[in-house]
């Protein structure tokens, strides 16, 4: 019995290690399902992080590409430049991939900026008008503005400097057509289209636009007194966000300041205009002014910095036919600060004719010595409806040249159906000429209607081409059978001096400029 029973005491033992194996088992098959599951959760986790990665990546790239300028022009006559990518405004060049850093990614390069220049656009809203007769009285009167189609011409305007994309647009003052208060705002309301899509504006008033009583609407038969801008603070209330809000200098004493295109060039925007006391159409700078533009200028030339200083009136006498009221009463002041700093190029406008000129010190220098050059723009609110672009080179050049505003283009692109502005070229220039002969016409005695229509005509083609700055040419003109009859039955007429005083004015197409560093004194051009 005893023998039969011995084996009972190692039971406990046994279910021990019974027990135990369990365990191990049990913590085995746990594991395996836990990793197994770890690694599902991992994985989706993973590919979650990825998915969200890719999506926040695209969608960067998306804003990159929506929000990026598209800083290209292409021209008629450039369209094979399309896909090398040059840009008429700002230059352009081929991506060299051999030039590509280690990491694939393409370096900026330094692109020298570009701006558009635009001057007297004597801006008038269709809401202070009704294209009535006193509005049409105005305009018959005027030298040749197309009022009523002022609003198109705006649009045009910032249509192509939010395509073009230059550095800055600038407008030279005489922005609206009198002062009138709600001109101006409606102007500004159209220039933030443009700052809307990231381009720089910069505005400065002209002798139109602050505390002129001429500011009027026109409705029915009545032209009615408006309010107007009385005070530079009105002027900057409006403009701030134009220029003084990006300026880094600004006169204390005047609307004059000055802005940073880049780190190598600024735009120095003078206020030439008198209205403290009354308006007046001649300019001037003040004395504090002047002192303000040194300094700015001194600071410029120890940085190393390109100046192109802007402003509303002529720096030198520009034209036979207006010789009042056009020069800076203190331009020899100008002149001699602008030539101690060795400045290339002063812009301005309030001519209403397109004019390159550059001074003289004395008569006999020859035409290569330095001296400060002019560009009076042409009046943008007259046919052609022309503006001014400058770019500068990486050398330090600057080229200017004249564009016609494509309104044509504009029209087409709104869809529009009015045939003036589907051929606004041809309209604009017959349009412009009708007014000068009208005006030309009341001047004349007992002259036979036909003869009076050639005789008008001749000189409102003079008129055309001189605003433009189309070349003219007195030997053509004296063959013509317009001018013998000036000649004979008016001969005394004021008109006969202007049409000389013009032709002597433009004797060569004045569109284009260009200068280089070789220019100044102690200076080799380019080799």
């Amino acid at each position: 019995m005893k023998e039969n029973m011995s084996w009972r005491k190692y039971i406990p033992a046994l279910l021990y290690v019974l027990l135990l194996f369990g365990c191990l088992i049990v913590v085995v098959l746990v594991g395996k399902f836990a990793g197994h599951k770890g690694e599902e959760e991992t994985s989706a986790f993973r590919e979650e992080t990825s998915s969200k990665a890719l999506e926040q990546e695209e969608e960067s790239s998306k804003e990159q590409t929506e929000t990026e300028w598209d800083r290209e022009e292409v021209s008629s006559e450039e369209d094979s430049s399309l896909d090398q990518g040059k840009d008429a405004w700002s230059g352009g060049r081929d991506m060299d991939l051999e030039a590509l850093p280690e990491d694939g990614t393409e370096e900026e390069p330094y692109v020298p900026p570009a701006v558009m220049l635009v001057s007297d656009l004597h801006y008038i809203s269709p809401n202070t008008h009704d294209d009535g007769a006193a509005f049409w009285k105005m305009v018959s009167e005027d030298d040749g503005k197309i009022s009523q189609y002022s609003q198109s011409l705006i649009d045009t305007l910032t249509e192509e400097a939010i395509k073009n994309r230059p550095s800055a647009l600038v407008l030279t003052g005489d922005i609206t057509l009198n002062g009138e208060k709600k001109n101006h705002l409606e102007l500004a309301e159209g220039l933030r289209r443009v700052t809307g899509e990231g381009i720089l504006v910069l505005v400065i008033p002209g002798n139109h636009d602050i505390k002129n009583k001429n500011a009027a609407e026109y409705f029915g038969d009545q032209r009615t007194e408006t309010e107007y801008l009385e005070t530079a603070q009105d002027f900057e209330e409006i403009y701030h966000e134009f220029g003084y809000d990006q300026a880094f200098s600004r006169d204390v004493h005047s609307l004059s300041y000055v802005v940073a295109l880049d780190d190598f060039h600024w735009m120095m925007m003078l206020d030439t205009c008198q209205y403290e006391d009354r308006n007046h159409v001649d300019g001037r700078l003040k004395d504090e002014t002047l002192i303000w533009m040194e300094d700015v200028l001194a600071q410029a030339k120890e940085q190393g910095v390109q100046v192109l200083p802007v402003g509303h009136h002529n720096l030198l006498s520009e034209s036979r036919l207006y010789i009042i009221e056009c020069t800076m009463k203190n331009h020899q002041e100008i002149i001699q600060v602008f030539e101690k700093y060795e400045l290339p190029l002063y812009i301005s406008g309030h001519l209403h004719a397109q004019r390159i000129k550059k001074h003289k010190a004395e008569p006999g220098v020859d035409d290569d010595a330095y001296g400060v050059s002019e560009i009076v723009l042409p009046p943008y609110s007259i046919p052609p409806c022309q503006y001014g672009q400058v770019k500068w080179g990486e050398d330090g050049s600057m080229v200017f040249d004249t564009r016609k505003a494509d309104v044509e283009a504009w029209a087409r692109g709104q869809g529009c159906e009015d045939i003036n502005l589907l051929q606004f070229d041809k309209y604009g220039a017959e349009f412009m000429k009708d007014v000068i002969e009208e005006q030309v016409k009341k001047t004349f005695g007992t002259i036979p209607e036909n003869l009076k229509d050639d005789m008008a005509a001749l000189y409102s083609e003079l008129y055309f081409d001189y605003c433009a700055g189309n070349r003219m040419n007195w030997d053509h003109v004296r063959t013509t059978k317009a001018y013998r009859l000036w000649e004979r039955l008016a001969p005394d007429n004021r008109y006969v001096k202007n049409m000389s005083q013009m032709i002597e004015d433009v004797k060569q197409d004045l569109h284009d400029w260009k200068w280089t560093k070789g220019d100044l004194p102690g200076h080799k051009g380019r080799q």
